[in-house]
């Protein structure tokens, strides 16, 4: 269990990492950077993708809210799964 919460914990650091720099940088510096950010967040697509068919947003909120919300639900997706994968293999050793 400690194996899953520590590369659970380093994973999720990683990506909060990656998108806070990511988007500033990009949003504030350097086109080149945003894209980079833009590349970054297709791998939170099929859950961003997911949380819009299932939340049913209506006019506005139909436009950043699937992102946010799928790219929260992303991050700790993807931790989890970082974090499970880690621990099945420590556990095979």
């Amino acid at each position: 269990m400690r194996v899953f919460l520590k590369y659970t914990g380093f994973a999720f650091g990683v990506q909060i990492l990656l998108l806070v720099l990511l988007g500033l940088i990009g949003n504030l510096v350097s086109p080149t950077v945003d894209t980079l950010f833009e590349l970054f967040l297709r791998i939170y697509e099929p859950l961003i993708v997911l949380v819009a068919k299932l939340g049913r947003f209506k006019g506005e909120s139909a436009i950043i809210e699937p992102a946010w919300m799928g790219t929260a639900l992303g991050v700790l997706f993807y931790s989890a799964l970082l974090g499970l994968a880690a621990f099945r293999l420590r556990r095979g050793h």
